[in-house]
C-alpha cells in the first residue's frame, strides 16, 4: 500500500512560483508508453480464490513454509537449468501468475503476466544474465492466511548472475493447488526479483564520509552525474551514488537543501508513519517516531542534515540557463547561474529530480477575476491563516476537499477566520489509523528494509487489491464512522465502497483523497461551513458564483486544487533552461539537442503502463540515452534511488546490458517499445 501525496517531494518549487501558464506547448502528443487504468486491471485480474478446505492452515507451522518453498524453488531452478519450458511453466499457478523484475534479469522495470509469457521471458533472460546455481531461500518463509479464500506462502529468495556479476534477491508467493489424488502442490503465483548489488562495487557506507568537492570559483567542471533538484529524490540518489563510488553534483534552485519542504504552508505535515519516510543510511530521530507525524520543518531539517553529514555536492540558489546533449559523444553540458557566478558542468549522466505534481499549480477556469476585491491564491502560495487575517480577511473559501484543503481549513479556522469548504465532488476519506496500522504502513515501524521488500515487490494491481481488502476490513468494523459527515452534506466515499482504491488516487489521480487526521470534525459539528456538489464558475466582487447559480462571499479564496504537472514533459523545457517559444539559441543543431528536443524525446511519466509499472521513472528512457527521471514519494525515493544508482554505476563501468523490452507470447506486444520522433 502507498502513502498519501503529502509524502511527495516538490524539490524545486518555491512559495513564490507562478501559476501554470501556456508558455510551453504541450509535448503530450506522443504518449509513450501508453497509459493504462489500474482499476480496470484490478477488475480484469481479481485476486485468485483458493477453495475452502484446500489446506489446513494449522498444518503449515514451524519450518514447514520454508520446506515447501524450497521444494518449489529447487524444481524451478532445475527446470531453468535444463531450459525445459514445460517444466518451468508447470511451476506457476495456471490461472494467474506474475513475474515482477527490477533490473535483476531484464535490467528494466517489468511485470510479465501468465505462465507462458513468464516462462519464455525467464528462459531468455536467465541465459542472457547467466544465472549461477540455484535460486535459494533467503531470510525464511511465512504462511499468511490473508482471507478465507486466499492463503499463501511468502518466501524470500536470492541468486547470482555472471553477466554482469551481481547479487539478486526477491521473493516467491506460493498458492496451494489440490491435485486429483488429493495431494497438495504449491505453485508460484508471484515471482519477484530485484538487483541487490553489483560485484564491481558493492555499496560502501564508508565512502559517504569522504569530503565533498570544492565547486566555488570553478567556471567549468566535469562530473559523472549532474542532478537537477535538491529535494528528497535528489539527495537520496546522490548518497546512493556516492556509496557506489560515483561522483555527482546537485543543482537546487532554492537557497537551502530542504527548502522544498520549508517553503510549503506552515501547518503542512505528513499523514503517514515516520519510519515510512526514513532515508537510506539515515533514519529519523526516535522522538519523531509514531504516533508523531512529521512537520514540514522536520522534513526540511532531515534533508539538510543528510546533505551535511554525507558531504554531498550541492549548488544552491542555482538557475539552469541551458542544457545540451551530444548524441555522438553521449555527453551533457549544463550551464547554470549560481551565487559564485556562471558555471558549466560537463557530465555523462543527467538526472531530473524536480518533483512530480509539484511545479505547476492547477487553477480551474473561473471567469471575471478582475471583479473580485478580495485575496485569491493557490495553496502553493498560502503560508498561514494568520497572514490572511493580518491583511484584514475575516472569512475564507477553501476550494477542494483533499489533504491540502483540510490542512488549510483547520489552519484558517484556528486563525479565527470564518471558514467554508467548497467540496466539488465526492471525496475518498481514509482514517489515519488505517494507514498507520501495523498491518498497513505501520509495518515500517518493525523494520524498514523488511517492509520495503514486502510493499515494493508486488505487481501494482495485486498490491492495490490487497491494500483495498485490508482497509475495507478496518472500515467494516466501524461502518457508521462517517455517517455524521455525510448527514452534514459532505459527499463522502469511505473504504467500504468496492470502487475505492487508494493506489488509484496515488498513482493515477495524484490525489483526490483525504487521510483523516481530524479535519472532518470541523464539518461534522458545523464549526466550519460547507458548500458541496458545485463548481466555482465566476468571481463576483465579493466572492464566487457557482454552477448551480448560487453565490458565496468571502474576503479570501484559497484554491486547494492540486498541480497540473503530473507528467515531466510539461515542465522539462523550463527545467532544462529552455525558452518559451522557438528554437533555443545556441543549443539545437543537427548534432546537438537543446531543451525542446530533449523534452520531446522524454517518455511519459507517472500513471501506469499496461504492465502496471509506473511510467518514465527510475529507468532508461526509450528515446534518449543517459537521461533519468527520479521522483515519487519518500518510500520510492529510498527504494528506487538504489534502482537508479545501480543502472548509472553499471553504465559508467561499461557493464549495463541492453534493457529487455520483449514480451513473448503477448498479443498486445511490449508497452516499452517507443518510436523515435
Amino acid at each position: 500500500m502507498l502513502p498519501p501525496p503529502a509524502a511527495w517531494s516538490s524539490t524545486s518549487y518555491t512559495a513564490t512560483s507562478t501559476m501554470a501558464s501556456n508558455d510551453f506547448p504541450s509535448l503530450l502528443h506522443d504518449e509513450c508508453p501508453p497509459r493504462a487504468d489500474l482499476r480496470q486491471m484490478m477488475a480484469h485480474q481479481p485476486l485468485p480464490t483458493i477453495p475452502p478446505g484446500t489446506i489446513d492452515p494449522g498444518s503449515i507451522t514451524g519450518d514447514e513454509p520454508v520446506k515447501l518453498a524450497r521444494t518449489v524453488l529447487r524444481r524451478l531452478s532445475a527446470a531453468l537449468a535444463d531450459d525445459d519450458a514445460i517444466a518451468v511453466e508447470s511451476c506457476f499457478f495456471a490461472s494467474q501468475a506474475y513475474w515482477k523484475d527490477q533490473l535483476a534479469l531484464t535490467y528494466h522495470l517489468r511485470t510479465f503476466s501468465g505462465p507462458s509469457t513468464i516462462t519464455a521471458s525467464l528462459l531468455e533472460t536467465k541465459n542472457l544474465r547467466e544465472i549461477e546455481g540455484e535460486i535459494a531461500v533467503d531470510g525464511g518463509a511465512v504462511f499468511l492466511p490473508a482471507t478465507p479464500t486466499l492463503q499463501f506462502i511468502d518466501c524470500g529468495i536470492a541468486f547470482r548472475t555472471a553477466s554482469p556479476g551481481a547479487n539478486c534477491k526477491g521473493k516467491v508467493v506460493l498458492l496451494p493447488v489440490k491435485n486429483r489424488d488429493e495431494t497438495i502442490e504449491w505453485k508460484v503465483w508471484v515471482l519477484s526479483t530485484f538487483l541487490e548489488g553489483l560485484d564491481v562495487q558493492q555499496e560502501d557506507e564508508v565512502l559517504l564520509r569522504s569530503p565533498g568537492r570544492q565547486l566555488d570559483g570553478l567556471a567549468t567542471f566535469d562530473i559523472d552525474v549532474f542532478i537537477i533538484g535538491g529535494g528528497n529524490a535528489a539527495v537520496t540518489l546522490a548518497a546512493r551514488l556516492k556509496a557506489l563510488g560515483v561522483d555527482s553534483v546537485m543543482a537546487e534552485r532554492n537557497p537551502r537543501p530542504g527548502d522544498n519542504w520549508a517553503l510549503r504552508y506552515d501547518c503542512m505535515r505528513f499523514h503517514i508513519p515516520t519510519s515510512f519516510c526514513d532515508m537510506p543510511y539515515m533514519a529519523y530521530d526516535e522522538e519523531l517516531r509514531a504516533p508523531h507525524l512529521l512537520t514540514r520543518e522536520e522534513l526540511a531539517s532531515q534533508v539538510r542534515r543528510y546533505v551535511e553529514t554525507f558531504n554531498l555536492n550541492i549548488i544552491t540558489s542555482a538557475q539552469i540557463l541551458s542544457t545540451r546533449y551530444d548524441p555522438s559523444t553521449k555527453l551533457w553540458e549544463v550551464k547554470l547561474k549560481a551565487p559564485a557566478g556562471q558555471q558549466t558542468a560537463h557530465c555523462k549522466h543527467l538526472v531530473l529530480a524536480t518533483g512530480i505534481a509539484s511545479q505547476e499549480p492547477y487553477l480551474p477556469k473561473v471567469t471575471d477575476g478582475h471583479l473580485y476585491q478580495g485575496t485569491s491564491l493557490h495553496s502553493a502560495q498560502y503560508k498561514n491563516g494568520k497572514q490572511l487575517a493580518e491583511t484584514g480577511a475575516k472569512s475564507v473559501l477553501v476550494i477542494g476537499s483533499a489533504n491540502t484543503a483540510f490542512d488549510v481549513l483547520e489552519d484558517c479556522h484556528s486563525a479565527g477566520l470564518q471558514t467554508t469548504m467548497v467540496v466539488r465532488s465526492p471525496t475518498y476519506i481514509v482514517p489515519v489509523e488505517y494507514v498507520c496500522d501495523k498491518h498497513s504502513l505501520g509495518a515500517y515501524d518493525m523494520g524498514v528494509e523488511l517492509a520495503d521488500r514486502l510493499f515494493m515487490t508486488l505487481p501494482s494491481h495485486v498490491d492495490a487489491q490487497l491494500a483495498r481488502g485490508l482497509i475495507a476490513q478496518f472500515a467494516a468494523q466501524e461502518p457508521h464512522r462517517y455517517d455524521a459527515l455525510a448527514a452534514a452534506g459532505f459527499p463522502v466515499i469511505d473504504s467500504r465502497d468496492p470502487d475505492t482504491a487508494l493506489m488509484h488516487n496515488l498513482l493515477e489521480r495524484a490525489g483526490g483523497h483525504y487521510v483523516d487526521v481530524g479535519g472532518t470534525k470541523l464539518l461534522t459539528d458545523g464549526t466550519a461551513g460547507m458548500k458541496a456538489g458545485v463548481e466555482p464558475i465566476a468571481y463576483t466582487a465579493s466572492g464566487l458564483r457557482f454552477s448551480d447559480g448560487s453565490t458565496a462571499d468571502a474576503d479570501a479564496v484559497v484554491w486547494c486544487t492540486g498541480f497540473a504537472d503530473k507528467d515531466m514533459r510539461d515542465t522539462a523545457i523550463r527545467t532544462l533552461g529552455g525558452h518559451s517559444s522557438g528554437k533555443d539559441a545556441e543549443t539545437e543543431t543537427q548534432k546537438v539537442l537543446g531543451p525542446r528536443e530533449i523534452a520531446g524525446r522524454l517518455d511519459a511519466t507517472w500513471g501506469i503502463d499496461a504492465e502496471g509499472e509506473i511510467r518514465g521513472l527510475w529507468k532508461r528512457q526509450s528515446r534518449l540515452e543517459n537521461l533519468w527521471i527520479a521522483g515519487g514519494y519518500t518510500q520510492q525515493h529510498r527504494w528506487h534511488s538504489r534502482t537508479l544508482a545501480l543502472q548509472i554505476k553499471a553504465s559508467l563501468e561499461g557493464i549495463l546490458p541492453p534493457a529487455y523490452l520483449d514480451t513473448p507470447h503477448s498479443a498486445r506486444g511490449s508497452p516499452h517499445k517507443c518510436t523515435l520522433l
